[in-house]
C-alpha cells in the first residue's frame, strides 16, 4: 500500500477513535472523604463531588441513599463539573451512606461510592458528679488530624485546657476517656463552659468542629450528725 494512502487511513482511524463515545461502565466520581460530620440538621459536612468518564454532553443524575439531589449536564469531554452537596442528616450514632452519579438513558454508565455520616456528639457519663470525679466522655464526629482538647472556662476566661485525647478511632473520630470532671483544684461555683474541639490554643469560634457543655458547680452543705 503506498505510503500517502496509509497515512489517510490512519487519520481516518485517528479522527473516529476521537468520534466513539465512552464506553459504558466507563464513568468514575472522585474518592470520598471516610466520614463526614452531621452537626444539626441544617450544618451538615460538604460532599465535594467531581467524576469522569461519562458520555460528552450527557445528563446525570446524582443522587445520595438512591435519592437524586443534583442534576448536571458532562462537558465536552466527559467530565462533571465540581459540585458541592451536603452529607445526610445523621442526628445519632453512624452509618454508611451511598454517592451515585447515573447517565440519563444510559443506565450501564453508572458508578456508585460509599461513606460513612456521624453526628457530632459528646457524652459524660455520669452526668451528675463531684467536680474532682473521673467521669467517662465519649465523643464522635472529631475527624480533624490530631489530638481533642477540653477547654475549661468560667465567667468567660479560660481556666485550664486539657488533652481529652490524644487520637482518634477511624473512620468517624471516635474516642472515650477517663479524666476529672473539672480538672482545676477547688473549682468556684457557679457555671462552668467546658469547649472540647481540635484545636490546642481555645477560640470561641475554632476551626475544628466543637462541643461545648455547661457543667454547673453547687456548694453542698452537710447537716450536722446527731
Amino acid at each position: 500500500m503506498p505510503p500517502r494512502r496509509v497515512a489517510r487511513l490512519l487519520a481516518a482511524l485517528a479522527t473516529l477513535a476521537l468520534t466513539v463515545p465512552a464506553a459504558a461502565g466507563a464513568a468514575t466520581l472522585d474518592p470520598l472523604k471516610a466520614c463526614y460530620v452531621s452537626v444539626t440538621p441544617t450544618n451538615r459536612e460538604a460532599v465535594d463531588v467531581g467524576g469522569s468518564g461519562f458520555t460528552p454532553g450527557a445528563i446525570v443524575d446524582v443522587g445520595i441513599d438512591g435519592a437524586v439531589v443534583r442534576t448536571v449536564q458532562a462537558d465536552a469531554i466527559g467530565n462533571l463539573p465540581p459540585q458541592v452537596l451536603q452529607a445526610p442528616n445523621q442526628p445519632r450514632r453512624e452509618r454508611a451512606f451511598s454517592l451515585t452519579a447515573a447517565e440519563r438513558g444510559n443506565a450501564a454508565n453508572a458508578v456508585t461510592l460509599t461513606s460513612n455520616v456521624t453526628a457530632l456528639n459528646l457524652g459524660v457519663h455520669p452526668q451528675r458528679a463531684r467536680p474532682s470525679r473521673r467521669v467517662t466522655f465519649r465523643g464522635r464526629g472529631f475527624t480533624g488530624p490530631g489530638a481533642v482538647y477540653a477547654h475549661y472556662l468560667f465567667k468567660g476566661r479560660v481556666r485550664r485546657t486539657v488533652t481529652l485525647a490524644s487520637a482518634v478511632a477511624a473512620p468517624c473520630g471516635t474516642f472515650k476517656a477517663r479524666r476529672r470532671q473539672i480538672p482545676v483544684r477547688h473549682p468556684q461555683t457557679g457555671t462552668w463552659t467546658l469547649q472540647v474541639d481540635q484545636q490546642r490554643r481555645y477560640s470561641r469560634a475554632p476551626d475544628s468542629v466543637f462541643v461545648r457543655l455547661s457543667i454547673i458547680v453547687q456548694r453542698v452543705f452537710r447537716l450536722p450528725s446527731r
